[in-house]
């Protein structure tokens, strides 16, 4: 086999550069303006962007700030490599200084590959030991990007790995997708229910309200009996009750563990901290013994860190336990789904009463605090079975994924050093450390930092 090959990234490049260094006015609505914090596996999360005026962009797109098809674009600050991913298609946004612009010159370099290339695990330990400066913001600067060494093959052979490694995040976004669809119709069918009480009403209710006619119409609209509650300030349907939160489900803490028996090296008990919540993965393991079953966690269960963004989300997992500072909820006689609808409004307002310059704090009382309305045992047979359909997609959903990026993250440095290859498997018997540097670069930089 013949030695490995690596050129220079401003070799492979057309133009490295990155987004505005001025940051306009923001604006209600308008084009949206994306930093590094905007940024998601495969593209930008527009929930909570900025957005700008057309005047203002139309400056940006001169400045070239206007990330363009093919662009790889790169954490550049902050969260530096964590996501790298490609422009699919070209639409009105730009972006700040926080995201580096990858250009590639197509004839030499894919940009899939090189994307999957920079996210290899070499190349972040690499960038981290030479490159990243500042610890209280860490960043890479702009002209370093140039010199990351970059293994090269034939294009087409790119091409290749490229398309296994799309194959499969192809997979997992379609996933993705699909729990979203499966979330929406989830909270629709929630507040159709539940906020504007317009459930279907069941044949012995309908009789109980003295017309069997009205079987299977909306209940609020077609002269459903309400009553006032006190609790709540507002009405319910009659029958229906108020009840704490700690009523309603379990609700357990989690067991203080040792970070002296922590480790990383999948020895012990898998150990759930807030940061795992969203992500459904496990950062950490324990070596402790003798911890109680009633820390275990069930896959479904709603679990809520107690600090800082106290982040909600159904665990999908088996086989992991409860960290102090996260808090589980596990069904009684409430679906979890309708449950975390009922709590997340509660948490939500409990974290935007935080001060942006203190770190929030979930506690006891305020948990006790909640209050969740306990439909009637009809109402709840009813939507039961539609909801554990939901939450059972969801997560054999989310496991899925876990095990497409585990191949995919598998695959990726085998793929790169040609230890796989997309025909079949050899054996890596040169040293891939060894750097055989050629091209000379003829990248532009867009900016200085």
């Amino acid at each position: 086999m013949s030695k490995p090959v690596f050129f220079k990234l401003n070799t492979l490049c057309t133009k490295i550069t990155d987004g505005s260094h001025y940051s306009p006015k923001g604006i209600h609505s308008g084009i949206p303006m994306l930093s590094v914090k905007d940024m998601l596996e495969n593209g930008f999360s527009y929930d909570n962007c900025k957005y700008i005026s057309k005047a203002d962009y139309l400056d940006l797109v001169k400045a070239d700030c206007k990330p363009l098809k093919d662009d790889v674009l790169i954490a550049k600050d902050g969260s530096y490599l964590k996501h790298v991913f490609v422009v699919e298609r070209e639409i009105d946004q730009a972006i700040l200084s926080s995201i580096g612009i990858l250009r590639p010159d197509k004839k030499l370099v894919n940009s899939h590959y090189l994307k999957y290339y920079l996210q290899t695990a070499s190349v972040k330990k690499t960038v981290a030991k030479k490159y990243v400066s500042g610890s209280a913001l860490p960043r890479i600067i702009l002209k370093n990007f140039g010199e990351i060494d970059i293994l090269y093959r034939e294009i087409n052979e790119q091409q290749k790995i490229a398309s296994v490694l799309s194959a499969l995040d192809a997979k997992i976004e379609l996933n993705n997708k699909i729990n979203a669809e499966l979330e929406a119709m989830a909270k629709t069918l929630y507040d159709y229910w539940f906020v504007q009480f317009e459930f279907p009403i069941e044949a012995a209710l309908a009789a109980k309200m003295g017309d069997p006619n009205l079987e299977g119409k909306p209940y609020k609209s077609s002269g459903g009996k309400m009553v006032w509650n006190e609790e709540l300030k507002r009405e319910i349907p009659e029958g229906w009750e108020v009840k704490g939160l700690f009523n309603v489900c379990n609700v357990q803490y989690g067991f203080p563990f040792s970070t002296a028996y922590f480790n990383t090296n999948e020895l012990g008990k898998p150990v759930i901290r807030i940061r795992d919540i969203l992500e459904n993965s496990v950062s950490n393991y324990s070596s402790e013994r003798d911890i109680d079953d009633k820390y275990l966690i069930n896959q479904g269960d709603i679990l809520i860190g107690m600090d800082g963004n106290f982040h909600i989300n159904y665990w999908s997992k088996k086989g992991c336990y409860l960290n102090q500072r996260v808090v589980k909820l596990s069904k009684t006689i409430l679906p979890n789904i309708y449950l975390k609808y009922q709590v997340e409004p509660h948490i939500i307002l409990r974290e935007k009463s935080v001060s942006r310059t203190t770190v929030g704090h979930l506690s006891d009382k305020d948990l006790k605090a909640i209050k969740v309305i306990l439909p009637s045992k009809e109402i709840i047979d009813q939507i039961g079975q539609t909801y554990s359909n939901f939450l059972k997609k969801i997560i054999i959903n989310k496991n899925e994924n876990q095990q497409l990026a585990t191949l995919r993250d598998w695959l990726l440095p085998m793929l790169m050093n040609g230890q796989v290859t997309v025909g079949g498997v050899y054996a890596q018997t040169e040293d891939a450390t060894e750097h055989l540097m050629v091209a000379e670069p003829k990248v532009t930089y867009g900016r200085k930092d």
